[in-house]
């Protein structure tokens, strides 16, 4: 459902179109990195976002290999960055107000393979989609425990938990600075659980966004019709022959 954006003219089209703008300045903003909108700075700092963000979604849904998940990493921190970060960093991570022991430069790559193991293991034998919330908090507060790069890390986090949790269906969350000493504190205590919790909050809430902007661009004849396929049509029309 939430990764069907490309067409034209859809809702979902629209409504990525939207979202996209939402996530970078979101991001932007919980971390502090503001200018006037006005300043080109700042302009290139939100394509920066866009870009990114474009790059992810128009990605093959498959499970990631190890090299698959490290080279995506360094591709969407380069694009976050404008180009500033590209790889892993080589020094201690410095993380101002945390205390907690980021990967030593040497176990970036091993602690980024046992991350992307696990994750695909969970989701795998995942049969509940409540259990997707814990499953995707965990990831997110791993990576950046891990703080593979100099820069970027945060940004780059939540693009990828953006994506994650269209993938999976799930309304995508913003995470902006009104909830940022919460957000912080969970991943300062490693509290997956409860960040699993914050996630579907804000889930829902851009479920409900969802429908807004969805009645108040149909009010105003600015959606397409979307057509069923034609094997849709046919599931559709044997289902009402049986039960009408």
């Amino acid at each position: 459902m939430f990764l069907e954006f490309k067409n034209e003219g859809t809702f979902k089209r629209k409504y990525f179109e939207m979202l996209k703008y939402r996530l970078a300045y979101g991001s932007l903003e919980l971390e502090g990195i503001t200018d006037d909108l006005a300043s080109a700075r700042q302009a290139l700092k939100i394509l920066n976002q866009l870009n990114a963000i474009n790059y992810i979604f128009e990605m093959p849904e498959e499970k990631l290999s190890h090299m698959a998940f490290t080279n995506l990493l360094c591709d969407l921190v380069e694009r976050v960055t404008g180009g500033e970060v590209s790889n892993f960093r080589t020094t201690e991570a410095i993380v101002s107000g945390s205390k907690v022991a980021r990967s030593h430069p040497q176990m970036i790559r091993n602690d980024l393979w046992y991350l992307i193991d696990d994750y695909n293991y969970q989701i795998s034998n995942c049969h509940n989609r409540d259990n997707l919330y814990e499953i995707e908090a965990n990831f997110h507060i791993r990576l950046l425990h891990i703080h593979p790069f100099e820069d970027g890390n945060g940004r780059t986090a939540r693009i990828i938990l953006a994506y994650n949790m269209c993938k999976h269906n799930l309304a995508p969350c913003i995470i902006t600075k009104e909830i940022k000493r919460e957000y912080c504190d969970l991943i300062e205590k490693g509290d997956y659980k409860g960040l699993a919790k914050l996630i579907e909050e804000l889930s829902k809430k851009e479920m409900g966004i969802m429908v807004s902007l969805y009645k108040e661009l149909d009010s105003k004849g600015r959606i397409d019709e979307n057509k069923m396929s034609p094997e849709q049509e046919k599931t559709y029309n044997e289902i009402k022959k049986t039960r009408f």
